[in-house]
């Protein structure tokens, strides 16, 4: 509708395909690893392929399913300039579809949530932090750079209509994301406990007697299995389950952790 009222329905149903085609990127991919996918949403700014799933996939589904999206460009710029190249078609409307293309690819990589580049960062920080810790990490970055971008935005392009909702949209997912974090994490620890989650290696945190459930927890790691060992005079080993257990059906999260074992 819109675009039949400001006279460009063609350049809008090509935004509208690319942007489609992305996403079904994401969903196909998600599908694949039979991820529960709740929703495919597209607005008139971009898309959303929405996910039920926490952190606890394995690395390679997960970065695989976050590059399902971008890499759908690589394939249609390939295409247009083959068609542009041989003759084929519309020049305009290829040029166009070459350019939507290459706008949404490096647009959808910025480090920015909840961008793919952003989803990406958020994955290379787990790898040196735990879960709570890189999530948090993630978003004041992420905000930093959403920051730079609106600077840079404003003073290299003419402030319009789209740009506003597009940096809104963005401050508004930051909000919500940053909102939303403790949902988020419980949900990523009560996965692990009732057996959900796909570790990939073993981890031993050491942590001393007094400290509590809570922050037993907030040192997960992505994709690891957890060892805890208790330094005391006589150091003992527990469970990720025990403490998980502990945690959920005991609401021991402010006990300290020597208290569970007495």
């Amino acid at each position: 509708m819109i675009g039949v009222i400001t006279g460009h329905f063609r350049e809008f149903l090509i935004l509208f395909l690319v942007i489609l085609i992305h996403e079904l990127g994401h969903a196909l991919a998600a599908s694949f690893f039979k991820w529960r996918l709740v929703k495919v949403e597209l607005l008139p700014f971009g898309g959303v392929a929405e996910m039920d799933e926490y952190g606890n996939r394995p690395y390679h589904e997960e970065i695989i399913v976050t590059a399902a999206g971008p890499l759908q460009h690589i394939w249609m710029i390939a295409g247009g300039m083959t068609c542009l190249s041989a003759g084929i078609g519309d020049p305009q409307l290829l040029e166009l579809l070459i350019e939507m293309n290459w706008m949404i690819f490096l647009f959808n990589l910025l480090p920015i949530w909840p961008l793919d580049g952003g989803k990406l960062l958020f994955l290379l920080l787990t790898l040196f932090f735990p879960y709570k810790k890189a999530k948090e990490s993630m978003l004041m970055l992420s905000f930093g750079f959403l920051l730079i971008f609106a600077v840079v935005s404003f003073i290299w392009f003419t402030v319009h209509l789209n740009l506003i909702i597009i940096l809104s949209f963005l401050l508004y997912a930051h909000y919500f994301e940053w909102k939303h974090q403790p949902y988020v994490y419980i949900r990523f620890l009560l996965e692990r406990m009732t057996g959900k989650e796909k570790t990939m290696r073993s981890k031993i945190l050491t942590v001393q007697p007094t400290t509590t459930v809570e922050n037993v927890l907030s040192g997960f790691y992505k994709g690891c299995s957890h060892d805890i060992l208790i330094k005391s005079a006589s150091p003992y080993m527990c469970k990720e389950k025990d403490i998980l257990t502990a945690y959920f059906k005991q609401s021991a999260g402010t006990c300290a952790i020597e208290d569970l074992f007495r």
